[in-house]
């Protein structure tokens, strides 16, 4: 059986809960920056790539695959970007699914405090 806290204890979940969501929200801009720089070099050395391979007279068919190899590295580096971004956001989802959670509960407290 789960252990009945007091609102004193609730309502230092909810400020422990807020700091921690408000700690991962200072983090959004950089990662936001992160996945956009690598997004850019990656379809930057895209670019770059197709046009030299094509400048070299590579067989068209074969264009877009050396450039992805070319590219690995970028692509490496955007992939994880993007993922870091993503389990960002899953974390201040999380966050705010535990803040709804411990302030549901001490509403909960109050009403029975009160005898609704």
């Amino acid at each position: 059986m789960a252990k009945i806290r007091t609102p004193m204890e609730v309502a230092s979940f909810i400020q422990e809960a807020i700091t921690r969501l408000s700690a991962e929200g200072k983090r959004s801009e950089p990662l936001i920056e992160a996945k956009a720089k690598a997004v850019s070099e990656y379809d930057k050395l895209i670019g770059m790539a197709t046009g030299r391979l094509k400048a070299e007279g590579v067989q068209t068919t074969l264009v877009g695959q050396l450039a992805k190899e070319r590219a690995s590295d970028a692509l490496y580096a955007k992939i994880v970007a993007e993922e870091s971004l993503k389990a960002h956001y899953s974390n201040i989802s999380i966050l705010e699914s535990i803040l709804n959670g411990w302030q549901s509960y001490n509403r909960y407290l109050q009403s029975v405090s009160r005898g609704d």
